[in-house]
């Protein structure tokens, strides 16, 4: 992305919000990403000792908490968006440019955030819950 920057009118200033921005989506998505991570282990551990309850509820609750932090992250970015880009630059035109892609990451942020934790849960529906289904003879999803 960084090298298709270079074919826009200002490549300096495109490159520069470019990583500021990317650099601002990584490390508030690494929340949601431990998150996920956590809820998928908690969720396997549960269904493997046979309490498809329990993985219910954790999945539930880590939806709700990553939404949470979603929120919190989204207000945070949205209130600090005119100050943040003066972490990296002290240009007026990078700072103003960055402002603006705040709103549009803590939007981003959010969803995002959902999307992990519902991705590590697939990922082990697929591949677990038959198995555990089968064996605990009973039809349990892990919709909230």
């Amino acid at each position: 992305m960084v090298l298709l920057s270079g074919l826009l009118p200002n490549p300096k200033l495109e490159s520069s919000v470019l990583s500021i921005s990317l650099n601002t989506c990584w490390m508030v998505y690494m929340i949601p990403l431990g998150l996920s991570g956590a809820t998928s282990v908690r969720v396997s551990n549960e269904l493997g000792v046979g309490r498809p309850q329990a993985a219910r509820l954790a999945a539930c609750t880590a939806v709700f908490l990553v939404a949470t932090e979603g929120i919190v992250a989204a207000i945070i970015l949205i209130s600090v968006r005119k100050l943040w880009g003066y972490c990296y630059s002290t240009e007026e035109e990078v700072v103003g440019y960055v402002a603006e892609m705040l709103v549009l990451i803590a939007g981003s942020h959010f969803l995002d955030g959902i999307q992990s934790v519902l991705s590590g849960l697939s990922k082990f529906i697929i591949h677990k819950i038959p198995i555990a289904m089968f064996q605990e003879s009973e039809l349990c999803f892990l919709v909230c």
